[in-house]
């Protein structure tokens, strides 16, 4: 890992390399932007050039060497200068002050927990979350006060980072903003979150906040072409879904998408029949839904939508290098010359619809069972 492994971000990276050539960084940065941007491989990065006994000077950036004690430290978790706080799951830590988070902790826990930022320092894009967590707790924010109290850590920075920060229970938030309103000279902070909003505008005030945008197609392209055996068309259905996440890309590149496409335009097709099959089609989204979560469902969503737009592109002779779903021409275009009119519009508010219904916990079935049907009134009527 380094500056040049950090996926876009150029401001971003060209102003820490200013920070370094100034020799002074923040006490206190709030990095956000949608996950899976470089927020936390550009923390990474900033704590290993700031750690690194032997940095070097690469095409104008300070870069840290990998090599010495404290580059592989990082690496493999034994950084005493380093401090990760995340969620964990509820019931799993005592609010009591005198308690001890790791001793209240199974083994099964502290050995996912330690497995999954292994994952995440080897990949910084891989996604980190640790099984029903959903709070830092404010017993978690009293003894990182302590740890950064004791003096059993290595000369030199030390550094914090926090796992999605707006988890932090308001109590934790006030907790943290004790330390936050009495700054060290030697320490730095770094709150990662992609709700930023979450956040006490008096933390916030104290920060450096600095945005990461969303990263471009071509850079997900890019990345993907590297690390996977994917077709071109993969490759660019994958980076349009991915929401300039390279964590979501990642998610996606096993999700089999042109699989789960073809089951989306069986379904658009067979609720397209003149006379309607219903229990094959409700048969049909059953099959598809079974034990499908929230955020595959949106993904349904955005490739219907996505095929929908193709037909659009397809139907006033757009040029094929925009049409997403080049490996489905051919259906496109019988699609495009019976059903796409000025009307066709409707069917992406349908969607949008179906998205607010999944996301308000309306069961997934029946949200596709609604989609299509309201789909079918609208081309049925206007074929």
């Amino acid at each position: 890992m380094s500056w040049n492994s950090i996926i876009g971000q150029k401001k971003v990276k060209e102003y820490f390399q200013r920070v370094f050539a100034e020799g002074v960084l923040a006490n206190a940065y709030c990095f956000y932007g949608v996950e899976g941007v470089g927020k936390f491989a550009t923390a990474l990065e900033i704590i290993k050039t700031a750690s690194c006994l032997k940095p070097k000077l690469i095409d104008g950036y300070r870069e840290s060497c990998g090599e010495c004690q404290n580059c592989i430290d990082i690496l493999n978790l034994k950084f005493p200068n380093v401090e990760y706080i995340f969620s964990l799951p509820s019931g799993k830590v005592s609010e009591k002050e005198d308690s001890s988070i790791v001793e209240s902790l199974s083994d099964a826990l502290i050995e996912e927990i330690n497995l999954k930022l292994k994952e995440k320092i080897a990949n910084p894009y891989a996604k980190f979350s640790i099984e029903g967590a959903s709070q830092i707790k404010v017993a978690q924010i009293r003894e990182l006060r302590k740890a950064l109290a004791l003096s059993n850590s290595l000369p030199g920075r030390k550094f914090v980072v926090f796992f999605n920060a707006e988890e932090m229970r308001i109590e934790s938030q006030n907790a943290f903003l004790k330390t936050l309103e009495e700054p060290r000279s030697d320490i730095t902070f770094f709150l990662l979150t992609t709700k930023r909003e979450g956040l006490l505008p008096t933390i916030l005030s104290r920060c450096q906040q600095i945005f990461f945008p969303p990263l471009s197609d071509q850079e997900i392209a890019f990345v993907l072409k590297q690390e996977n055996k994917l077709s071109e068309e993969e490759i660019k259905i994958i980076s349009r879904f991915a929401n300039g996440s390279l964590t979501r890309a990642y998610e996606l590149v096993g999700a089999n998408l042109k699989d789960l496409r073809n089951s989306l335009i069986d379904l658009l097709r067979i609720s397209l029949k003149k006379e309607l099959p219903g229990k094959q089609l409700v048969d049909k989204i059953n099959e598809l839904t079974s034990g499908m979560d929230k955020k595959m469902a949106q993904t349904c969503l955005h490739l219907l939508g996505n095929w929908l737009r193709d037909a659009v592109v397809v139907a006033s002779n757009g040029s094929d290098s925009l049409v997403v779903n080049i490996d489905d021409l051919e259906t496109l275009q019988r699609f495009a010359n019976k059903f796409v009119n000025e009307n066709i519009n409707q069917a992406f508010e349908i969607i949008e619809n179906a998205n607010y219904m999944i996301f308000s916990n309306v069961q997934i079935p029946n949200v596709f069972l609604n989609l299509f049907l309201e789909i079918r009134k609208l081309l049925i009527k206007i074929s």
